[in-house]
């Protein structure tokens, strides 16, 4: 079961990383395979969120846990496919920066990938400096910083395993351990990617795998993050050079996609907050 493997992969990074903050002596909060989480199995996607049976347009199973870290004011366990990260959130507390009264607070964002992950290292110095600057500002257009004057909330990202767009995932983990800490936000931000084939005939790859997203590597692709009950965009990205009507095509599908990762990101909130 998804939540079993949770744990146990919860109990490694303990012991790997135990030295290392803010996850020195994690504890978790359950420790059984029967309670916690939600989880979804794929769904097709097409334009106006019909089914359609090309897996191209489907997205990926996910599992969410959140109150996992009993030390963090929030956090998120998340898998989409095989990925798998954990997500926290720290604060808010006095921002030591912040010389002068601030009406507003400050997010900051941090990424680190355990040594299990299946990332090179190489891969690991430059995503690590990378990732933040994409999950940031998706993040911070939908906190209400203006609720924690000269205050400093940390997110705290760890990749546990690598599969697909890592960046959406981590937006989406980050956001669901914004909302378990309880930080007043606008609306939860979903976030996909949609990765496009190249060659004589283009297809569209909705939530691609760390293959797909290889084999597309040449023909491009987007991420869309979203406060889908708003309507609002956080962060849109995009890789490679694209036609108006098969760039339209892409977002509508990523829009589509982080509506239905918003529904299942609500009804594990409830859930947890039921549990």
């Amino acid at each position: 079961m998804a939540t079993a493997r949770a744990h146990r992969t919860l109990k490694e990074l303990t012991e790997l990383h135990a030295g290392a903050r803010p996850l020195e002596f994690v504890r978790l909060k359950r420790d059984r395979a029967d309670e916690g989480g939600s989880s979804q199995t794929g769904k097709n996607l097409k334009k106006g969120g019909a089914a359609q049976a090309s897996p191209a347009n489907t997205l990926r199973a996910v599992h969410i846990s959140l109150g996992e870290v009993a030390q963090a004011a929030g956090s998120a366990y998340i898998e989409v496919g095989h990925a798998k990260l954990l997500c926290t959130v720290h604060g808010p507390r006095p921002d030591a920066r912040a010389a002068h009264f601030s009406d507003q607070g400050r997010l900051v964002c941090q990424v680190k990938f355990a040594a299990f992950s299946g990332v090179s290292e190489d891969e690991v110095e430059k995503l690590s400096r990378e990732l933040p600057m994409v999950i940031h500002p998706a993040l911070e257009a939908a906190v209400q910083l203006s609720r924690f004057p000269k205050s400093l909330l940390e997110v705290h990202v760890l990749v546990l395993e690598e599969d697909g767009d890592v960046s959406s995932t981590a937006i989406t983990g980050a956001s669901l351990a914004l909302a378990d800490a309880g930080i007043e936000m606008f609306d939860l931000v979903a976030a996909c990617s949609v990765a496009r084939s190249a060659g004589a005939k283009t297809e569209l790859h909705v939530d691609p795998t760390s293959a797909q997203v290889a084999a597309t590597a040449s023909g491009g692709s987007i991420t869309v993050a979203m406060m889908p009950a708003r309507g609002e965009i956080t962060q849109l990205s995009h890789v490679g050079e694209w036609e108006p009507d098969q760039y339209e095509e892409a977002m509508d599908l990523g829009i589509e996609a982080c509506k239905t990762l918003h529904t299942l990101m609500r009804q594990a909130l409830i859930d947890s907050a039921q549990s």
